[in-house]
């Protein structure tokens, strides 16, 4: 896939979306409101448009955690339900009534996402929604008028949104320039989208190409520090190689089992992107604390396990079950489709996700990936089944879209992060195993 110029606003190939009226993506959150978004809609009487909304408080307003770096003020309550009040049939009833320019700010906007980087805007879709999941309707391409118009939109409501790409880095001590970083991202996306190898083994491809390239930079650092000092780069003790960076990439049969750290941290991610309850305040945030309490006074505890709501799944089950993407064509699709999403978009590293550098941050995506994986076959299981489904797939790529969307990342929890997810033979480790 390539992306299409037009004054550095970049649009992903592949990538289509419209709206399959499904009213799937208006649940799951109070929906915040502007302070102009709480008095156009709330100053419209809606008991007396339908009696549904007769004696209903229907807004709150935020907490000041929840406002706090934010334009919004107000939220749109959830119903009993767990979806907006607004959704009747599976259409938004503010929107049949008035007109979508009536609609709170955040949702004109939804499903676009749209991130400013030295490059000029990339724009793509959240796959929190089912149109998205579904490939449905026409190309981002075949949208860019609307999509220039939304991305108005979205400097209107975030004025101050300049993200900070100055401090990228491959890893912790080695910089890169934006430039460099696309040339990395090209080679990447040509993993990625190698289509005669498994989804597995194209994310430790590009890992170990980023482990090898990360290698030639300390030995090119080393020698020139040999040169400075003795005057001969031939003076210089060659530095050892980094792990995984030979010259060609290792196999997945060949990946060791799971160790106990790499189980604690698959547990730890798991609960934070799927969670198997309603999250309080914190909980959907990686905690350093948090994390070594699990490891240090919970791994004594034998058989981790991952949660879903009522059941929990060894990782034992859960790699002895077929995950079909090799076999299905749709799940493949929408796999591929969710990945290249997040790196033509740069949510997975730097200024796009917790700073983290780009090896720590596409390490991360493969892990990921794993988990996507054993969620969708824990998913399978909870229903009682023993293959896994498009559906099942689709479900756990909406989570998880979500919770990503959620987390932060403070700078303990950036930290641990580049320190437990530097390594592509964890990578390899984790993606063999699941």
């Amino acid at each position: 896939m390539s992306d299409t110029k037009s004054d550095n606003f970049h649009l992903p190939e592949g990538i289509n979306y419209e709206c399959t009226g499904c009213g799937k993506c208006c649940g799951g959150w109070s929906v915040p409101l502007t302070e102009e978004d709480y008095h156009r809609i709330s100053d419209i009487d809606w008991a007396k448009e339908s009696d549904r909304y007769i004696g209903k408080a229907l807004f709150r307003e935020l907490k000041d955690y929840e406002s706090k770096g934010t334009p919004y003020t107000n939220a749109i309550k959830e119903g009993s339900d767990g979806h907006c009040p607004f959704l009747v049939d599976n259409l938004c009833f503010i929107h049949s009534k008035y007109g979508a320019e009536t609609k709170p700010s955040i949702c004109q906007l939804f499903p676009y996402s749209f991130n400013k980087t030295p490059s000029g805007v990339y724009a793509t879709v959240s796959f929190y929604s089912m149109g998205a999941v579904n490939n449905s309707g026409k190309s981002l391409i075949e949208q860019r008028p609307y999509l220039e118009k939304k991305f108005a939109e979205f400097k209107k409501l975030y004025p101050d949104h300049e993200p900070n790409w100055s401090q990228i880095q491959l890893s912790t001590g080695f910089p890169i320039t934006w430039e460099t970083y696309l040339e990395y991202e090209s080679k990447i996306l040509s993993y990625i989208n190698d289509r005669t190898m498994p989804m597995e083994q194209r994310f430790l491809n590009a890992s170990t190409y980023l482990a090898r390239t990360l290698a030639e930079r300390r030995a090119s650092a080393a020698g020139a520090a040999g040169a400075s000092t003795n005057g001969s780069p031939n003076n210089a003790s060659p530095p050892p190689p980094a792990a995984g960076a030979s010259s060609s990439s290792p196999q997945l049969s060949s990946a060791a089992s799971l160790n106990w750290l790499d189980k604690h941290l698959l547990t730890g991610l798991h609960k934070i992107y799927f969670p198997a309850k309603r999250l309080g305040r914190g909980e959907g945030d990686f905690n350093f604390y948090r994390f070594i309490y699990q490891v240090i006074f919970q791994g004594i505890i034998p058989g981790t396990k991952l949660q879903l709501p009522g059941r929990s799944y060894s990782f034992e089950e859960l790699e002895s079950m077929p995950f079909p993407s090799n076999e299905d064509q749709e799940i493949e699709d929408l796999i591929y489709r969710y990945f290249f999403s997040r790196i033509f978009g740069k949510h997975y590293f730097g200024a796009g996700f917790g700073q983290l550098t780009l090896i720590s941050g596409f390490n991360h995506l493969a892990i990921v990936f794993a988990l996507l994986k054993l969620q969708s076959k824990a998913i399978a299981k909870s229903r009682d089944v023993g293959k896994v489904s498009y559906l099942d797939v689709a479900a756990a790529v909406r989570l998880l879209e979500k919770r990503m969307g959620e987390t932060n990342l403070d700078g303990m929890a950036a930290a641990t992060y580049e320190t437990l997810m530097h390594s592509p033979r964890r990578v390899a480790r984790v993606l063999a195993h699941s």
